[in-house]
């Protein structure tokens, strides 16, 4: 099963940039998997700590989720959605 990708952008500074560069160098490995390797170190400590779970457990949140929307599907873009709430609470 191949696992979907997603992009992340970072911009760096100068200096960290270059740190990054020589020590993936310096290991062998692409800046990307040096970054992907601590991303994932970091998520993994964080999880540990019981940072995901509780009330802000995705499980939860995706049923949450599932039980507001059911099989509603919205159509067009949310960020229009989010827009005219705005506008509909700064009017009243």
């Amino acid at each position: 099963m191949k696992v979907e990708k997603k992009r992340l952008t970072l911009d760096l500074d100068a200096p960290v940039q270059q740190r990054l560069k020589a020590v993936a160098a310096l290991k062998g490995v692409s800046m990307r998997l040096y970054c992907q390797k601590a991303i994932e170190r970091e998520l993994a400590n964080d999880e540990a700590e019981g940072l995901l779970s509780g009330r802000f457990s995705f499980g939860k949140l995706e049923a949450s989720r599932d039980e507001i929307l059911a099989d509603r599907v919205f159509q067009g873009d949310s960020v229009e959605y989010i827009r005219k709430a705005r506008e509909s609470r700064n009017t009243s």
